[in-house]
């Protein structure tokens, strides 16, 4: 299984689209001022209740240097902010410190450092943090090589709808690594992953029901699959799609296109055995 390393750290913004109960005087001028785009302004809001000891005011100031919104962009001064705040318990906090210490942004590089923050979050359930000791732990960087314990991580993120979790999740059920070799597994994961839009689950899970690998063999979802992927980008997804034409029925083309045509994200395609052209 192919296995990049790449990390990256939350967006600001997300803080306060998912962030409403965060209301209090200082903090709401300063959440105004970032949705208004005034970054100045929120720095000046954010800052004194930063140095008061505010943990979201100083994971913010945190997030301001790293993307220098309101002030120079500074990576040192964003992970002296990030320290503070993972220090009394910023979930976030302790992710974006494990990206930095992984890529040496601020501080000297150190897989150790990075590992060590990175646990602290997965341990009380942040999902990112999981992925990311889930990648650590296969490639052995930080931590000893242990697919074991990468496949806990994975899952548990994957358990939490992680949709790239599932889809490394359906994989190494496939090949057995650090889990029992299950082809079932690896399609239920894939699917899963598939069902939140990921071409490249719908692609590997269109090549699962073309070969009857954990599924019953269906050409018509298999195209349907194909398809979807392949109008997303994923160019081999094309090329399998139009190679199906060569040992489907006619019969199974038409349904399979029938079955693109009325997939989207808010309402995909519901696989199962049973009744595998069902839609949500």
């Amino acid at each position: 299984m192919n296995q990049s390393f790449s990390l990256r750290k939350l967006p600001l913004i997300l803080l306060f689209l998912f962030s409403s109960h965060l209301t209090f005087a200082g903090f709401d001028e300063g959440k105004a001022a970032m949705l208004s785009h005034d970054y100045t302004k929120a720095m000046q809001e954010f800052l004194p209740l930063a140095k008061n000891g505010d943990v979201k005011s100083q994971h913010i100031v945190g997030m301001m240097y790293d993307e220098g919104q309101g002030v120079k962009q500074s990576y040192v001064d964003a992970a002296l902010w990030y320290e503070k705040a993972a220090l009394q318990g910023d979930l976030d906090s302790q992710y974006n410190l494990g990206v930095m210490y992984a890529q040496g942004q601020g501080v000297a590089r150190s897989d150790e450092k990075s590992a060590s923050w990175f646990n602290k979050a997965a341990e009380k359930g942040h999902v990112l943090s999981q992925f990311a000791l889930g990648r650590i732990y296969t490639i052995g960087r930080g931590v000893k090589q242990d697919d074991k314990v990468a496949a806990k991580w994975y899952r548990k993120a994957a358990e939490q709808n992680h949709f790239k979790a599932q889809l490394v999740y359906g994989q190494i059920c496939a090949e057995g690594r650090g889990v029992p070799k299950s082809e079932k597994e690896a399609a239920k994961w894939t699917q899963k992953s598939a069902e939140q839009g990921h071409m490249k689950a719908q692609y590997a899970l269109a090549q699962m029901y073309r070969d009857g690998r954990g599924v019953i063999k269906n050409n018509a979802l298999s195209y349907a699959l194909f398809d979807v992927a392949g109008r997303d980008g994923h160019g081999a997804a094309v090329q399998e799609r139009d190679a199906l034409l060569k040992v489907a029925t006619p019969e199974q083309i038409a349904q399979g296109k029938l079955l693109a045509s009325q997939w989207v994200k808010a309402s995909p395609i519901i696989i199962s055995d049973a009744n595998p052209l069902k839609l949500k």
